[in-house]
Order: C-alpha cells, then sequence, then structure tokens
C-alpha cells in the first residue's frame, strides 16, 4: 500500500488468513526418496553447508500427487562438522528451525512431519557439508485415518521379557511385534506411532521398523554405534494382524514404547 489520503474515518481491513485444510494420515512401508550417497533423488555428493536440496516428495514411495504433508526419517551421515538441518516446504522462507542437530562424522537420524509445497516438495538446509538420507513413512491427505494419542504404553523391552523372550536381537534377523491389543492400541489400528530405542549393542549398525507384509525394505529408522542408548520416533503402518517387524544389523537389546495409533 502507498500513501493514503482520505477525508473522513476510515477503517482498514488486513486480507483474512489463510485457512488451514484438516487432514488426515496415511501409512506407508518405509520407501527411500534421498540418498546423496548413491543418487536416490538428488546427486551423488554432498549437500554444500549453506546450501539448500530440493526435493520431490510425491509421486515417489507410496504418496500420492495431491498429498499436503509427509512424514519423513531424514538423517545425516558423514558431516563435515558439525551443525543442523532444517526441513520445510520450498514455498516459504526458510524457518529459523532445526530438525536435527549432528557433529563432525556422526550419523543422526529424526522423524520429520512437514507440509508439502504446491508441486509437493520439501527443502532441505544443512548448515555443514554433509550426506542426506530421506525415508517416507507415511503422507497427509483429505482421505486417510484419525490419529489417537496415548500415555505412553512399553510394548517391547528384550532386558526384560515384555513382547519377547528375554535375549538381545541377533544382528541380521528379525523380531515381531504385536502392536494392536497392548498399550491401548485397538485392533484394527492401520498405524502405530512408537519410540524405539537401540540399547547395549555389540556393534554399529541401524535398525529398520516396518509392516511384516511387506519385504524388509531399504530404508532405516535409527542408527548407532557400539555400546550407545539411541531412540527415535518411528510412524508405521502396522500389517493386517496389528504387527510391525524390527530388524537390526548388529545384536542388541530393544525397546519399544507406543504414543498413539492411526485407525479408520
Amino acid at each position: 500500500i502507498d500513501h493514503l489520503v482520505v477525508d473522513g474515518p476510515v477503517v482498514v481491513t488486513p486480507p483474512p488468513a489463510p485457512t488451514a485444510v484438516p487432514s488426515r494420515f496415511t501409512a506407508v512401508a518405509p520407501g527411500r526418496l534421498l540418498d546423496t550417497r548413491s543418487g536416490i533423488g538428488a546427486p551423488v555428493a554432498k549437500l554444500v553447508g549453506g546450501q539448500v536440496l530440493t526435493l520431490q516428495v510425491s509421486g515417489g514411495g507410496g504418496v500420492p500427487a495431491g498429498a499436503t504433508g509427509a512424514v519423513l526419517n531424514v538423517t545425516v551421515t558423514e558431516p563435515d562438522g558439525g551443525g543442523f538441518v532444517t526441513v520445510y516446504p520450498c514455498d516459504v522462507t526458510r524457518p529459523t528451525a532445526s530438525n536435527l542437530n549432528f557433529s563432525a562424522g556422526q550419523t543422526v537420524p529424526n522423524l520429520v512431519s512437514t507440509r508439502l509445497d504446491a508441486s509437493g516438495r520439501v527443502c532441505l538446509y544443512s548448515t555443514s557439508t554433509t550426506h542426506l538420507v530421506a525415508d517416507v513413512a507415511g503422507y497427509y491427505s483429505g482421505s486417510g485415518s484419525l490419529f489417537t494419542a496415548l500415555a505412553p504404553g512399553r510394548l517391547l523391552d528384550t532386558r526384560s521379557g515384555i513382547g519377547a523372550p528375554v535375549a538381545k536381537l541377533v544382528g541380521g534377523q528379525v523380531l515381531t511385534l504385536q502392536v494392536s491389543g497392548g498399550g491401548g492400541v485397538p485392533a484394527g489400528a492401520t498405524g502405530a506411532v512408537l519410540n524405539v530405542t537401540v540399547t547395549e549393542p555389540d556393534g554399529g549398525g541401524f535398525v529398520t521398523v516396518y509392516p511384516c507384509d511387506v519385504t524388509r525394505p531399504t530404508a532405516s529408522n535409527l542408527n548407532f554405534s557400539a555400546g550407545q542408548t539411541v531412540p527415535n520416533l518411528v510412524s508405521t503402518r502396522l500389517d493386517a494382524s496389528g504387527r510391525v517387524c524390527l530388524y537390526s544389523t548388529s545384536t542388541t537389546h530393544l525397546v519399544a514404547d507406543v504414543a498413539g495409533y492411526h485407525a479408520p
């Protein structure tokens, strides 16, 4: 607005704020959308610190055109220095927020829930030069499931025999966890949000959580080194029996706490 000259009283009414569009969530089997180490979703090269990588989310990993948001597990690996990563829709100015923080040489994941721009994209910014990996766990749209939050409930602890025998999960093997029917998750739930923790691992590696009715995907939910205790939030679809499978590359104890569930 330029200068205004008006005789008499005047009321200037600002334009109405954009109306938020309610969305529902659809969980999918984890799918890799980005890996700068191998050229998935971007050229084979680290993202240079201070620059932005544009990632097309809709149209890949089971995310349809028209999706309004996505849940991504974003991982930093082999960073040249310490810093942070911000994930945001590409139609806004980069916010003063971070999604994961890291030190030089670390591999650090975190679950990110983000709006997509009108073209189905997100932007990823890093303060330090690093490789980036992103796996999609689900998307938001006009149809899907409703989310119900729960008080955290322990479904799995291999140290004490909750949900599995008292024994570490052997590296390279799979543990099947019954989610529905426990921790407040009803029969018929289609997905769950779990806080999954690795503790006392014999060596470094990663864990993948996925519905048991699909082939294990080339995706990871948390990364760890020998002896570390590392948690991460996991959003996953359940199979028709209400189960998820957990795979670890190294022998380790596993803990899983449910935070909520998706249902029609």
